[in-house]
């Protein structure tokens, strides 16, 4: 059951990073957890699980050690030990004997957590630091923006910079994912203000200039600055990864137009849905 000591914990151990585009407006990064052997695949998603759980119980350390350690177990919670850790589960994951929770928004949040698992363990680009990062919400769908992360900048430019995130996922039959990539470029270019001002800052520990940034994020972004940027990112299965992507980005979202205002990422998996399931096994073994 407990797998990750495979990968040391970390997913970012098993996948395998790649920058593509180079020279076009919106460069892109793939992110391969393809090929991997039972083993591996196994350790994945239980990472996956174990971040998303760590995250959905926040401060309350005593459910996440109670999933982690019946999970880790492979023993089932019972009364009032198995209602703590079905309430932070439920609302994504649903139950092991309902239907509920198996809708096809999982998937994408799943999807999700492999963006905000890479982006955060991968090393930055040169010259830059993270200052903050988003994690993924509560909910399958929750509404706004799906991400957003500020980095400071060594030197040039703004001190600090953010990028907003729009996730999108794409399992389905024909191997294009320009259509969904556009899709999304058209989203955070008419949304991306509304988005931000969805944003709650209340409660989050920030370092002074960053708590100050974030006054001024939706400004920003509705005046072009040079400190705002926009990024999509694509989850999808291993026979959809493309040979080029995002090489018409600009075409789509065309409110920012400065060098570095787009960003491109695909995460490819063997299976999406197959792995997003495997993730949820991992949450409900406990339940």
């Amino acid at each position: 059951m407990f797998h990750s000591q495979v990968a040391g914990g970390r997913l970012v151990d098993l996948v395998r990073h790649q920058d593509c585009g180079v020279g076009q407006k919106c460069p892109w990064n793939l992110v391969l957890a393809v090929g991997m052997s039972p083993t591996e695949r196994a350790a994945a998603a239980w990472i996956v699980a174990d971040e998303i759980m760590n995250s959905r119980t926040g401060t309350d350390r005593l459910t996440y050690t109670l999933w982690r350690e019946s999970a880790v177990a492979g023993t089932k919670l019972t009364g009032t030990d198995r209602a703590l850790v079905h309430a932070y589960a439920f609302s994504v994951f649903g139950t092991p004997s309902a239907a509920s929770g198996e809708g096809h928004g999982l998937p994408g949040y799943v999807g999700e957590w492999l963006w905000y698992l890479t982006t955060r363990d991968l090393p930055p680009v040169p010259g830059r630091s993270v200052a903050y990062l988003s994690a993924p919400g509560m909910e399958v769908r929750d509404s706004g923006g799906d991400g957003l992360i500020i980095h400071r900048v060594a030197q040039g430019g703004p001190e600090l910079v953010f990028r907003l995130w729009e996730m999108k996922k794409y399992t389905g039959a024909a191997p294009s994912l320009t259509p969904t990539i556009t899709g999304a470029w058209k989203q955070l270019s008419v949304h991306g203000a509304r988005y931000l001002a969805q944003m709650s800052w209340g409660g989050k520990l920030l370092d002074a200039d960053v708590a100050v940034f974030v006054s001024g994020l939706v400004g920003h972004w509705v005046q072009a600055h040079p400190a705002s940027s926009g990024g999509v990112s694509v989850a999808t299965n291993a026979a959809n990864v493309p040979d080029r992507a995002f090489q018409l980005a600009h075409n789509h979202f065309t409110t920012h137009t400065h060098p570095g205002a787009m960003q491109g990422l695909v995460v490819a998996v063997d299976d999406l849905d197959e792995f997003a399931q495997a993730v949820r096994g991992y949450v409900w073994s406990a339940l």
